[in-house]
């Protein structure tokens, strides 16, 4: 199919992200004392906001919380782990035909604004974007429906052409986010999604290929 507009999900879909975050949380659990979840629960951490997983996914008390997501930042923007990341292959090279091809390009991830400029500016990829539909640093937008919100707000009041908008993730909090707009979603099996997320989708993507012809690219 054809899309006029395309939401991008970040990590999990155009960068692969987890080495910096399984270093932030291992940093955040040791560096407060509290046990270290093997590698296979911390995967279950990789798309919910921060505030979910600490609260929600690992039932911390709200100060314990708050306490765990500052030092995760601290250790994820100024020590190191935002730029322990690299490209999945050939993803940039699709926001980079889909944007030639005169169609709206957003971002629209769960990650706070501020690591999203540490990795986009040093892969070289913020213009590619004609939104970058983020996560407040503040975490007051962080959920993937208001993320979502947002980045379709601010492509309207550029002119984007939204009658037929996709948003391409590998999380079922991808899946919920475009739902709750009645928009095409499309999961990318590269990512960090399981079987019965991409149960939920509209279409799967098995390699950047396979997504570009999804795109009608």
């Amino acid at each position: 199919m054809t899309y006029t507009t395309v939401l991008w999900d970040l990590d999990g879909t155009i960068v692969d992200s987890a080495p910096g975050i399984f270093e932030s949380f291992i940093h955040t659990f040791t560096t407060l004392g509290l046990p270290v979840p093997p590698v296979d629960e911390m995967r279950s951490f990789m798309g919910p906001p921060l505030p979910v997983t600490f609260g929600e996914i690992l039932g911390f008390e709200p100060a314990l919380a708050a306490e765990c997501l500052n030092v995760y930042r601290e250790k994820y923007l100024r020590g190191g782990g935002a730029q322990n990341c690299q490209l999945f292959p050939g993803v940039v090279d699709l926001v980079e035909r889909n944007r030639d091809a005169g169609r709206a390009n957003s971002l629209a991830t769960s990650k706070g604004l501020s690591g999203v400029e540490v990795i986009g500016e040093m892969f070289g990829i913020l213009d590619l974007f004609d939104v970058l539909g983020t996560a407040s640093n503040d975490q007051t937008r962080s959920a993937k429906k208001d993320v979502v919100t947002y980045a379709l707000d601010e492509l309207q009041k550029q002119g984007a052409d939204l009658t037929r908008t996709v948003l391409i993730g590998d999380r079922i909090h991808d899946v919920e986010g475009a739902r709750e707009h009645g928009i095409d979603v499309i999961l990318v099996k590269w990512g960090y999604g399981n079987q019965s997320e991409w149960a939920e989708a509209d279409a799967l993507a098995e390699t950047p290929e396979h997504l570009a012809e999804l795109l009608g690219l």
